[in-house]
């Protein structure tokens, strides 16, 4: 196991290195995971070339943190703080028995009055033997309840969307044809979901989300920071806790994970 930190394009960022060579690279703003390369060498995630990495707008691409307001469902700005707030590398949490990082991002009520919230969250993000595990948890440090949406806003790397299949999100093993642009929020759905396509093929599972949120935008959206045809390289599945807010007391904890697995 091998840690770094270093610069990518201009952006502080950590990278671990497991035993097998495979690597996993995090941005300190967001906590953002921006790349993960497998042992042999190939990239799972898919990051926009025209997003830079150091701001001042979220960057399109790896895993993004939602929390706490997905998209517009909320009075706060789109997506939450979360993903452009600087979190903090712990680097102790590194040397465990299971190559990770670990970062922490703490909030104060007074630092967002449309959530007024004393809270702090941790991303921990793993190499497990052929896959990546990220875990999201959040404590409530204040005196009074809170509400929020989280997700792993997971962009991956399919090579042709229009010939990739997603199953586990409909019922009875149907599978999902993602031929058509798609933005769908699928409540309560257990996983495990198995994306095939012509550059991956992944198993994905999650643990603490209810949801899970597919989205791609098709070739007729106009992203100012995707380039032409960027679209069909990626696949965002997202494990997600949308449709029914998460209610936290004071003092308690919550957590969330996704794992992704290199389908043998």
């Amino acid at each position: 196991m091998h840690v770094q930190t270093l610069m990518m394009e201009g952006a502080p960022a950590v990278q671990l290195q497991g035993p097998t060579g495979d690597t996993v690279t995090v941005l300190l703003r967001g906590a953002q995971v921006i790349s993960w390369v497998d042992a042999t060498g190939v990239e799972r995630l898919y990051r926009s070339p025209l997003s830079p990495l150091d701001g001042p707008q979220p960057v399109r691409g790896g895993v993004p943190v939602i929390f706490p307001q997905f998209s517009g469902r909320g009075p706060m700005v789109r997506h939450g703080f979360a993903r452009t707030s600087l979190w903090e590398w712990l680097p102790a949490d590194a040397a465990g028995a299971e190559p990770q990082l670990v970062f922490r991002m703490q909030h104060a009520a007074h630092e967002t009055p449309l959530w007024p919230h004393d809270c702090a969250c941790t991303l921990t993000v793993a190499l497990v033997p052929a896959g990546l595990r990220m875990t999201l948890a959040v404590h409530n440090t204040g005196n009074s309840p809170l509400s929020f949406h989280a997700a792993l806003h997971t962009y991956l790397e399919v090579g042709d969307v229009a010939r990739s299949t997603l199953t586990g999100v409909l019922p009875q093993g149907e599978v999902l044809s993602l031929a058509e642009p798609i933005d769908h929020l699928f409540e309560s759905v257990p996983g495990p979901f198995a994306l095939r396509s012509p550059a991956t093929a992944l198993d994905l599972v999650h643990e603490g989300f209810t949801d899970a949120v597919v989205w791609n935008p098709g070739p007729q959206a106009v992203i100012a920071d995707l380039p032409a045809g960027g679209y069909a390289r990626f696949l965002c599945v997202e494990a997600a806790s949308v449709g029914v807010p998460v209610q936290l007391a004071p003092g308690a904890h919550w957590q969330g994970s996704q794992c992704l697995f290199i389908a043998t």
